[in-house]
């Protein structure tokens, strides 16, 4: 993987918890960064597929796609969520299409 320097200014109190945390997991500030990055990124897709999905806008395959999970464990997801699902033609067609790229 290709890496790219970010840099970014911080609130003091989310600079004490970076700290606190680096001291925790016992490893430098990058690291603890870099996680909670990539945590974040990753909430953050989680939570953009189930708008798109709640709101109709995407299609269950096209949800999970953009979580970046499975059909079966977005399902799974938005059981746990409460968030009715719906699984017609287009989304059969549609996750058939992801499969053979």
């Amino acid at each position: 993987m290709t890496e790219v320097t970010v840099a970014a200014r911080v609130p003091k109190e989310l600079n004490r918890i970076i700290n606190e945390i680096s001291a925790e997991e016992k490893v430098d500030r990058s690291t603890i960064v870099r996680k909670l990055l990539d945590m974040g990124a990753r909430e953050w897709r989680v939570q953009t597929a189930l708008d798109k999905y709640e709101q109709g806008t995407v299609t269950l395959p096209k949800a999970a796609s953009i979580a970046g999970l499975t059909i079966y464990e977005m399902i799974d997801l938005l059981e746990e969520k409460r968030i009715p699902y719906r699984y017609d033609i287009s989304d059969l067609e549609d996750h058939v299409k992801q499969r053979n790229g």
